[in-house]
């Protein structure tokens, strides 16, 4: 089966592509690079909140059922820039996406219908926990932790989540206590009817949301294309895209996203430019938590490839999308055999709030 895919995240355009739902990961980044003449090293894709990768431990090839992605479904690709000045040659690739692959707003099938759950959604009599409807006549889903909502109420208050930043969908029911049990985008999918306009926005908003906070992603102010830094430390980026569609080298800065004018490497010669990395700023004002008995920042920075990474539940032993395994409390690497250097049943020395990134 073919499934059907949208591309967002380069030079403000959808792009669709039709792919093998048993495809793997490597083959779809070669899709994506087939369509958007840059190459897949030089790509991040993710759906949701997770980045898709083509190797598991090294071991097995990764496919898109793997993370669970449908026909229809979203994808967000970041774009790993380089840091300038930019010496290589620009004329060797142009940038081009062919029209029959751009997804214009004309061309979206949106249509208005009423939501009706699929038959193996748990309808429950339960009230709306946030409208308190109680019509017998109107359908609520019964959601994993119990609690009834509509189709129209759950789609709202996902809504209202996405909007305050969020990338998490947790129960609001909160009689007698809050519940806050977190619900997974599939359930909500199918618990809110939601439409083919509606998974684009959610898919869409709930991967920009997380690759905002914890990627550190930003926009090239030109192009509008989702970029993110292999080198932490750099300033002075250069944009792909807008670069080989004037077949010139365009820089800016990413502290403050303008042109960059000088030949300096830290200095862009714009007035009020922040000096600070914003991922430094989240690692230094993060709240402290209780991990395993210890108080410890509540977001860390993977100590191998910078990724931000927030504990929200479990013991101090984490494993970023990298595959590499580490203690969220001293930040020690586990050893080649993946073992935790510090061990699992102890405590152990919080390590300082991070400074400096990977």
């Amino acid at each position: 089966m073919m499934l059907k895919l949208y591309l967002h995240g380069i030079d403000s355009k959808i792009i669709a592509l039709a792919i093998e739902e048993n495809a793997c990961v490597t083959e779809l980044k070669s899709l994506i690079q087939e369509k958007t003449s840059i190459s897949s090293e030089d790509i991040r894709v993710f759906y949701l909140s997770k980045e898709l990768i083509n190797i598991e431990g090294n071991e097995r090839e990764l496919r898109l059922s793997d993370y669970n992605i449908q026909n229809e479904g979203n994808l967000v690709v970041v774009l790993r820039l380089q840091p300038g000045p930019y010496k290589t040659d620009l004329t060797r690739e142009s940038w081009s996406v062919r029209d029959m692959d751009v997804v214009t707003p004309e061309k979206l099938e949106i249509i208005s219908l009423q939501k009706v759950l699929d038959p193996d959604v748990e309808l429950s009599p339960e009230p709306d926990m946030i409208t308190f409807e109680d019509d017998p006549d109107v359908q609520r889903a019964r959601m994993p932790c119990g609690h009834a909502i509509g189709a129209e109420s759950l789609t709202e208050y996902c809504r209202s989540v996405l909007s305050s930043g969020k990338f998490e969908f947790r129960c609001p029911h909160m009689n007698p206590k809050p519940c806050d049990e977190l619900w997974e985008f599939s359930i909500i999918k199918k618990c809110a009817a939601l439409t083919t306009e509606e998974q684009r926005e959610f898919e869409t908003k709930l991967s920009i949301n997380y690759l905002s906070n914890f990627i550190g992603m930003q926009q090239c102010s030109q192009c509008q294309s989702y970029c993110a830094r292999d080198n932490g430390e750099t300033v002075r980026i250069l944009c792909p895209v807008c670069s080989k569609k004037s077949n010139s080298a365009v820089e800016f800065c990413w502290s403050c996203r303008r042109t960059w004018r000088t030949s300096k490497s830290t200095d862009c010669g714009n007035l009020n430019c922040p000096s600070e990395d914003p991922k430094k700023k989240i690692l230094r004002e993060c709240k402290d938590k209780d991990i395993s008995g210890v108080q410890c920042p509540s977001i860390r920075a993977c100590p191998k490839c910078g990724l931000m990474i927030e504990h929200t539940e479990g013991c101090k032993q984490m494993q970023c999308t990298c595959q590499q395994k580490f203690c969220f409390l001293c930040l020690q690497m586990a050893n080649i055999h993946g073992s935790y250097v510090c061990g699992s049943n102890f405590k152990c020395e919080r390590a300082p709030t991070q400074v400096e990134i990977s």
